[in-house]
C-alpha cells in the first residue's frame, strides 16, 4: 500500500480527490469507479454496506490507502450488535460505555474494510442522533468517541457543522438558521473548538442550513463566509459537504455547477447526488474546474488534506483499541442502564402491584423495516410491539393488552377507548422514529388524541415510550413517564422497571419540561 504524493498526480486525478463516490446503480458505475481508483483519481468511496462484495472490488483494485467510508452514527449498519444512537448513550452517563461503543464501531467497520465514518454528531440538540443539548455534554461524549477513533487510526468526521437550530430537515426543504455568530462561537462550535484543541477532529461535514445572520445568500455548504470561521479557529482538516442527494441543495441549485461552487468556498471532498451516477458527477466536477470555477491553488490545498487523511487511515496505529469481552459486556448493559422513569412526588417507576385490573394500550409500527429511501441516515426496524406485549403478559398476568396503530381509524380509536372502559387503571406504550424524509420525529396527531382523551379520566398510571422523549411534550401529565429511548432490548427492560424488577437508572439527555 503505497501513498500517494500530491506532485504526481495530474489535474484529473487531483479532480477525482475531491469526489466520495456512491452511486453503484448498476454495473457502469461500479466499473467507472475501479477504473478511478486503479488511476489513483479518487479520494473516497461511500461503501454500500449491504453489498460486501463490492468492498472487495474495491479493496482488490486499490494500492493506496483510499477513504473508505459509511455513516456509523448507530453503531456499524450490519453489526450483529444492536443500533445505539446517541440519545441513548447520553441517557446511560457512563464515558466506559461510549469507549466500548466506539471500539464496537472500529472493530465491525475494520473487519468489513471501512477505514472512517462520519460520526461523532456534534449538534446541540434533542434529537436521537444528539448527545444533548449542552456545548459540555456533547463535547464530553464526543472526546470519547474520537480518541477511540484516532487511537485505531480510524478517521472522524465531526458534523453539521456549524450547527444551531433548524425549522426543517435539509434532506426535504431549504432551511435557514437564525442563530448568530455570537451563539455559534460560545455555544454551538464549543464542540468543535474542543476536539481542535485535543488533536481529535480529523475531517467535519458541513450541513446546508442557510445562516441568515452570517450569509443570507448561500447555504453553509456554499457559503465560504461561513466556511472561514472553523478555518480561522485552526481546522486544517479535512471539511466534506454534507449529501447533495438532499433537497435543501438540489431544489435551488440542481447539480451542474455545485460540485464547484463547493469546492471554491472551501470544502475538500464532495458528496455528490448519490442518484446520479459518478461517471457524471465526476465529468461535472472536471468541467467545473476547467471553466474556472476554482482555482488550481485551491484544488491544491484540498487534495494536500485528502491524501494527509489518506496516509493517516494507512499507517496501523501503535496502540489499537480492541473491543474486548468487557466492552461486549458494556454494550448489552446500555439498553437496561439507559431506561429513565420521570415521576410525580411520592410515585415510584414500578406500577402497583396491589391493582390486577390494568390494560396496556401499545401503540403499534406500521412502517418496518430498513429504510431504503435514503443512503444519508440508516435506521434499522427497531420496535417490536409482539415482544413487548409477550413481556408484559410475562410480567403482569392478569393485564389485557390491545394495539392500537400509529394512524389510527376513527374505528381503532373507538375500539380501544370502550376497551379502556373495562378496566381501573390505563398503561400507554408509544413510540415514535426519525427517519430522513420523514420530516417529523414524534407521535401522530392521532395517537396523541386518544392518550390525551384517556388522561382526561385520570385512568392513565404511566406511559412507556420507545424514542424521542420529545414526543410526550404534546401529551398531558401523567404521573409516570418512563423511556426506553431506541434499543430493541432496553423494550423488555422497560417492562421490568414497570414490574419493579429493575431500577430506572438512565438520565433525561436534554432539558424538557413536561405538561
Amino acid at each position: 500500500m503505497q501513498n500517494l504524493r500530491i506532485e504526481d498526480l495530474s489535474t484529473e486525478q487531483k479532480i477525482g480527490m475531491l469526489l466520495c463516490a456512491r452511486t453503484f446503480q448498476s454495473e457502469d458505475d461500479i466499473e467507472f469507479t475501479l477504473e478511478l481508483i486503479r488511476n489513483h483519481a479518487l479520494g473516497s468511496v461511500q461503501v454500500p454496506f449491504t453489498n460486501p462484495e463490492i468492498m472487495a472490488r474495491i479493496k482488490d483494485a486499490t494500492d493506496y490507502p483510499i477513504l473508505l467510508i459509511t455513516d456509523m452514527e448507530m453503531g456499524f449498519p450490519t453489526s450483529q450488535l444492536s443500533p445505539i444512537p446517541a440519545m441513548t448513550l447520553a441517557a446511560c452517563n457512563n464515558m466506559e460505555y461510549i469507549r466500548s461503543f466506539a471500539r464496537a464501531v472500529v472493530a465491525d467497520a475494520k473487519a468489513a474494510g471501512y477505514n472512517g465514518t462520519w460520526n461523532p454528531n456534534l449538534d446541540l440538540g434533542c434529537t436521537q442522533r444528539n448527545f444533548g443539548d449542552t456545548a459540555e455534554a456533547v463535547s464530553r461524549c464526543a472526546e470519547e468517541i474520537s480518541r477511540v477513533y484516532a487511537n485505531n487510526h480510524f478517521l472522524s468526521c465531526g458534523k453539521h457543522y456549524p450547527g444551531g437550530s433548524h425549522r426543517f430537515d435539509s434532506h426535504m426543504a431549504n432551511t435557514a438558521s437564525y442563530t448568530t455568530l455570537e451563539e455559534l462561537l460560545n455555544k454551538c462550535l464549543v464542540p468543535y473548538s474542543h476536539l481542535i484543541e485535543k488533536g481529535l477532529l480529523d475531517s467535519i461535514m458541513v450541513g446546508h442550513s442557510v445562516y441568515a445572520h452570517i450569509d443570507p445568500e448561500y447555504p453553509a455548504s456554499l457559503s465560504k463566509k461561513v466556511i472561514d470561521i472553523i478555518r480561522q479557529r485552526g481546522f486544517d482538516g479535512i471539511l466534506w459537504t454534507d449529501s447533495f442527494a438532499m433537497m435543501a441543495i438540489l431544489q435551488k441549485y440542481g447539480e451542474e455547477n455545485i460540485l464547484g461552487m463547493a469546492i471554491a468556498v472551501g470544502n475538500d471532498i464532495v458528496l455528490p447526488n448519490y442518484r446520479t451516477p459518478t461517471r457524471e458527477n465526476y465529468r461535472m466536477l472536471l468541467q467545473n474546474y476547467r471553466d474556472g470555477a476554482f482555482t488550481e491553488e485551491r484544488l491544491n490545498e484540498a487534495v494536500r488534506r485528502v491524501l494527509t487523511a489518506q496516509a493517516k487511515v494507512g499507517t496501523e496505529s501503535p496502540l489499537p483499541e480492541i473491543f474486548t469481552e468487557k466492552d461486549r459486556e458494556n454494550y448489552f448493559k446500555i439498553a437496561a442502564d439507559c431506561i429513565t422513569a420521570i415521576t410525580d412526588p411520592g410515585f415510584e417507576a414500578a406500577l402497583s402491584k396491589d391493582n390486577k385490573d390494568r390494560i396496556f394500550i401499545i401503540i403499534t409500527n406500521e412502517v418496518a423495516g430498513m429504510d431504503g429511501i435514503s443512503q444519508e441516515t440508516t435506521v434499522r426496524n427497531w420496535y417490536f410491539p409482539r415482544r413487548i406485549e409477550e413481556k408484559i403478559h410475562k410480567e403482569f398476568p392478569e393485564a389485557e393488552t390491545i394495539f392500537l396503530p400509529e394512524f389510527p381509524s376513527a374505528e381503532d380509536n373507538e375500539r380501544v377507548l370502550w376497551a379502556a372502559t373495562k378496566h381501573k387503571e390505563v398503561v400507554f406504550v408509544t413510540y415514535c422514529s426519525a427517519r430522513a424524509y420523514q420530516g417529523h420525529d414524534g407521535l401522530t396527531r392521532r395517537a396523541e388524541a386518544v392518550i390525551n382523551a384517556l388522561i382526561t379520566s385520570d385512568k392513565v398510571s404511566a406511559i412507556l415510550h420507545f424514542g424521542n422523549p420529545t414526543a410526550m411534550l404534546e401529551i398531558d401529565h401523567v404521573p409516570r413517564r418512563l423511556f426506553g429511548y431506541l434499543m430493541p432490548e432496553s423494550q423488555l427492560y422497560a417492562i421490568e422497571v414497570l414490574a419493579g424488577k429493575l431500577p430506572a437508572k438512565g438520565k433525561l439527555p436534554y432539558d424538557i419540561t413536561f405538561r
